[in-house]
């Protein structure tokens, strides 16, 4: 079902040895846990349902873009659109998740259009369809595990690595999840 392991690494922290003098092996090694944690997460049939329930809405682009533009100009207030995508079952699991492993900073779900199903924390932004992250794991509805650069995320404000996991129904690729990895992970602060 998972054909491929994509990895992209850049070295963009002073002192945080990894693409330069590690191999891409010993790179998947060192993310191995985690990117099993992803896949394993991924398959849950909670997510899974979430996924094709929004799915089902068959969301146009325009609604997505107009949704990612209420999000981005929330200024960190509330809104119905940010409480009914962070504080949904879903969302709820992943704050769990987060709250019970400092190796985690953030989990979100995406739709087959990259946009947000659910997120703990909140995502700086609504849609993720524009985003290497997605399109490379979503990989044309062909899912593959995809692993980001390690860069400073501006929702959690934090170093990290994005692990992207196809979400997959009756062998189909319909979702992406995003699990962020903390930067002391990867250093062996876990």
């Amino acid at each position: 079902m998972f054909r491929k392991v994509l990895f992209i690494f850049l070295l963009v922290i002073p002192g945080l040895v990894l693409a330069e003098d590690l191999s891409q092996e010993q790179i998947e090694e060192l993310l191995a846990v985690k990117i099993r944690y992803a896949r394993h997460m991924a398959f849950n049939p909670s997510i899974v349902r979430a996924v094709e329930s929004q799915n089902g809405q068959q969301l146009a682009l325009a609604e997505i873009k107009r949704r990612d533009d209420e999000w981005k100009n929330a200024g960190g207030n509330l809104t119905e659109l940010i409480k009914n995508t962070t504080q949904n079952p879903v969302a709820q699991y992943f704050q769990r998740r987060v709250e019970n492993n400092a190796a985690i900073d953030e989990v979100f779900l995406t739709d087959n259009q990259g946009a947000n199903v659910a997120a703990f924390p909140p995502t700086s932004d609504y849609w993720q369809g524009d985003e290497e992250k997605w399109t490379a794991s979503y990989n044309n509805g062909n899912g593959v595990v995809f692993i980001g650069p390690l860069e400073f995320d501006e929702s959690t404000q934090k170093t990290q690595v994005q692990i992207s996991a196809p979400i997959v129904s009756r062998d189909q690729t319909v979702g992406v999840l995003v699990l962020g990895v903390s930067v002391d992970y990867l250093q062996g602060k876990r």
